[in-house]
């Protein structure tokens, strides 16, 4: 199980909840439609986005506190089915720590140690002979061959933070 969002809040009186997603495939919240809160298995019955958060009801959560329970939880699904919904077009954040980054000329750039987002776009924190620099995601930077990613080394000194 992979989490896909954290409930921060009950929203309103009819069991709705406020949640942060967690992932930035948000197709999945409208593929989707059993996910795992907690350790009970729950349907979404209706699901919408407003001003970057998740306003979720689910079926058989019908009162605040109803929805009160379900407060801090995390919201997971199967990790093959974040697959699926993703395609080939991204990676998981998963995928991401770990990965060993190489320029365009095949030099070493570093290792992708954690990546964190301040709501613009993903950081990349990235690491090489005990530095760390952070790089913002950006796609003239990180060029995307198969399942990895190559770095144009030029590109990346103006993005570095």
């Amino acid at each position: 199980m992979i989490e896909i969002a954290k409930i921060l809040k009950p929203q309103g009186i009819k069991g709705e909840v406020k949640a942060q997603p967690s992932t930035n495939i948000l197709a999945v919240f409208k593929s989707v439609k059993s996910v795992r809160v907690g350790v009970k298995d729950y349907e979404i019955e209706k699901v919408s986005f407003r001003q970057g958060f998740l306003y979720i009801k689910f079926k058989g959560v019908d009162t605040r506190n109803d929805a009160e329970l379900l407060r801090n939880n995390s919201i997971e699904i199967d990790k093959e089915l974040l697959e699926e919904i993703k395609g080939e077009e991204g990676f998981l954040i998963d995928d991401l720590i770990g990965m060993v980054l190489y320029g365009t000329n095949g030099e070493l750039v570093g290792q992708i140690v954690d990546v964190v987002n301040y709501g613009s776009c993903d950081i990349f924190i990235i690491e090489n002979e005990d530095r760390q620099y952070q790089a913002p995601y950006v796609e003239d930077v990180f060029i995307k061959e198969g399942d990895r990613l190559i770095v144009d080394s030029e590109k990346l000194k103006e993005v570095l933070i």
